[in-house]
């Protein structure tokens, strides 16, 4: 329907989920006389642009901050949040300058800290030493106030739930939108919880500026629970006071989609166009709405309005990006006159005079570093550019650090900085998952290990090219000691040394363990075990008997090594009542008596999919069985989105959501099988990672467990 016919609220909505009644008008002391509050005028401002921040109104708070700043350059505080504002307009290098150049004025100067902070959440946040920064402003921030936002914004964009409930009980300035989002978070996985959210919710009135928050979280949630028209309701509700948020207006247009037709979206969205033909976070939004409805046509012309309009805006820039995100396009296939134009935009896309997210501006960095690498003919000099270049522009998270190494290992002869890159790799991956030990973060170790593995076999194959096996050992030795599965370039080397010193014994178990792996890196180390058994034997006679015992050999290790893992010592598991994908409450206890294997999982995790048809081949094979209980539970994600993929795929096993259950048993890493006896003590685990010989591993321990778990046979 057009804008002009949306739904209307009052102060006092009635919304049938949110039990919470209006509060009555505070009492009028008309007959008390008394002196007015001097408001200084710069704290005025900046109460303003907080306020406009909270209602989604980066664009204007950016823009008229600006002149605020200008006439008021003594107010650290007001300039501390129109860099927040310039931050959540999409400007995110500029905010980091500005907030680089107000610490480097006063270094500790708290409002330069908390500019610092604001700075940062205007997209993903990756510093974990944020985290200690926002909460030591709590202690020293002149305005208690404005820390206690700037932290719970930060926990909201870190998506801590848990640490926001437990700044809003200790703080009472916590804004309620976050306390919402929190409430609604666990509610994603416990959907009884969802009453409470939207009570707290209802509890803000629709024209505080929190209240776009708090509409646009539940709105979310409700919509995900096939529930649009009380989603709808909390959308309008809040857009009679903010007609032009950006997150709004989005959200209108996919549940408008819902209940009328792609004819109507689209005259509503040019509708909220013409109302408000300067603001370009209005034009993205609205391509955003054409796009949900099929109506690229639509969308087409309002993106290059924005590119002509505004070129130099972070909407623009937007506009860009996603027309390079094309990593699946025929183009990087082979096709080279794609391959030639994507490319040549690519480079465009880096060579524009203002970037305003440097998170875009490192993924277009690596898909420019990808587009070389899958080019047979780049040259040595180009993909080292490309290197240096994806590097340049990722200078947080370490993982490009080691891709480059191993580009260069693989395709250059610039393996000095191959080495280089290798041993600054591992060392910022040891630091980066440290900083983020110290938050609090339970999931980096994998990455620290994956990162290490990677790393020492880069070194260790720069060492063996220049045929120093001691140094190439040591390297190898150090993977391995990090790894949590065979790798197929660590056992190839590892194999390596050992063949170079005549122990062709030693080649062939380090190959065996990686023959094992699925696709092309099993058939790599399968390979190599026939050149060294051409190397034994100078011929190729036998092979294939060669390669039966090998594979025999190998499932005889692979079953000692796998019930030699059984726990004696394990405690029950805790237990646990959680909600499956069909909407029924499954507990641990009522397991109790079965065989229990328990998978955590989740349906974004690449290695979980690789897994998936043969652990759902392993899950029908005991369907009917009266022993064994095959359950999973997936972590993350919400009830509304996971359940339909579910049934979608037709798993033949029960999927629980995750309510923190599997972080509280330790979990560290996805896919995660174990393997519980009759009493729920975890006696096995399912190993880490993907191997082809997954059903056959698995059902070992299924026996195994069987047999501890039968009585003993009567002698008489």
């Amino acid at each position: 329907m057009p804008r002009s016919r949306a739904v209307r609220s009052t102060l006092c909505i009635a919304i049938a989920l949110t039990p919470v009644g209006c509060s009555p008008a505070a009492p009028s002391h008309a007959h008390e006389q008394l002196a007015p509050a001097v408001v200084d005028p710069a704290d005025a401002a900046a109460d303003g642009l907080r306020a406009r921040l909270t209602a989604d109104d980066a664009f204007g708070c950016a823009r008229d901050g600006e002149a605020l700043v200008r006439q008021h350059p003594a107010s650290r505080r007001l300039r501390a949040w129109w860099i927040g504002c310039v931050a959540a307009a999409g400007r995110r290098s500029e905010a980091a300058a500005l907030a680089g150049a107000m610490l480097s004025e006063q270094p500790g100067d708290p409002w330069a800290r908390l500019a610092e902070v604001l700075a940062a959440l205007g997209g993903a946040v990756t510093d974990p030493a944020l985290l200690g920064r926002s909460e030591a402003l709590l202690a020293d921030s002149p305005d208690h106030a404005d820390a206690v936002v700037a932290r719970a914004w930060l926990l909201l964009a870190m998506h801590r739930s848990a640490d926001i409930l437990a700044l809003a009980a200790a703080e009472p300035g916590t804004p309620a939108s976050a306390r919402v989002y929190a409430l609604l978070d666990a509610a994603r996985s416990d959907p009884t919880r969802l009453p409470e959210a939207l009570s707290v919710g209802g509890g803000v009135a629709p024209d505080d500026p929190e209240f776009v928050a708090v509409a646009v979280a539940a709105a979310g949630l409700l919509s995900l629970q096939e529930r649009s028209v009380e989603a709808l309701e909390w959308v309008e509700a809040a857009l009679a006071h903010a007609p032009s948020a950006p997150s709004l207006l989005r959200r209108r247009w996919q549940l408008m989609q819902q209940r009328a037709d792609a004819d109507a979206v689209v005259a509503d969205i040019d509708d909220v166009v013409a109302s408000w033909p300067d603001r370009p976070d209005v034009l993205l939004a609205a391509v955003d709405g054409a796009r949900a409805v099929g109506r690229a046509g639509h969308a087409g012309p309002l993106e290059q309005r924005i590119l002509a309009e505004y070129p130099d805006s972070p909407e623009a820039e937007s506009v860009l990006y996603r027309r390079l995100d094309l990593r699946d396009a025929a183009g990087t296939r082979g096709d080279a006159e794609a391959s030639l134009l994507r490319d040549t935009m690519l480079a465009a896309f880096l060579a524009r005079p203002i970037h305003h997210d440097p998170h875009k501006l490192a993924d277009v960095a690596r898909w420019r570093f990808e587009a070389k690498m899958a080019d047979p003919s780049a040259t040595p000099e180009a993909i080292l550019a490309a290197v240096e270049a994806m590097i340049a522009h990722e200078p947080v998270v370490p993982s490009p650090q080691l891709v480059g190494a191993r580009a260069l290992l693989d395709r250059t002869p610039y393996h000095d900085r191959a080495g280089e890159l290798a041993r600054a790799g591992i060392e910022a991956s040891e630091a980066y998952a440290r900083a983020w030990r110290d938050a609090g973060s339970l999931h980096v170790d994998m990455l620290r290990r994956d990162h290490v593995t990677v790393g020492s076999t880069i070194l260790g194959n720069l060492a063996l090219k220049s045929g120093d096996l001691d140094a190439a050992q040591v390297a190898f030795r150090r993977a391995e000691s990090n790894t949590l599965g065979p790798f197929v370039d660590l056992q190839l080397g590892l194999a390596e040394v050992a063949r170079r010193r005549g122990d062709l014994d030693a080649a062939e178990l380090h190959l065996v363990a990686g023959a094992s792996l699925p696709g092309e890196d099993g058939e790599r180390c399968r390979g190599a075990l026939v050149e060294l058994y051409r190397a034994r034997t100078g011929s190729t006679r036998g092979l294939s008997q060669y390669m039966e015992s090998i594979e025999a050999r190998s499932a005889e290790r692979r079953k000692r090594q796998t019930l030699a893992a059984y726990d004696e010592s394990a405690a029950p598991l805790p237990d646990f009542s959680l909600r499956g994908t069909d909407h029924r409450e499954v507990t641990l206890a009522s397991l109790r008596g079965k065989i229990v294997v328990l998978h955590f999982w989740f349906k974004t995790c690449a290695g979980c999919l690789l897994e998936m048809p043969e652990f759902s081949a392993f899950a029908a094979a005991h369907a009917g069985d009266p022993d064994v209980a095959v359950v999973s539970i997936h972590y993350g994600g919400s009830l509304g989105d996971v359940a339909p993929w579910v049934r979608e795929q037709k798993l033949p096993f029960p999927v629980l959501m995750d309510d923190g259950y599997a972080e509280r048993v330790g979990v560290r890493s996805y896919p995660t099988t174990w393997f519980l006896d009759p009493e729920g003590r975890r006696r096995f685990d399912g190993g880490f990672g993907y191997t082809r010989h997954l059903r056959e591993e698995f059902e070992w321990r299924i026996e195994a467990l069987r047999a501890r778990a039968a009585p003993p046979v009567s002698s008489g």
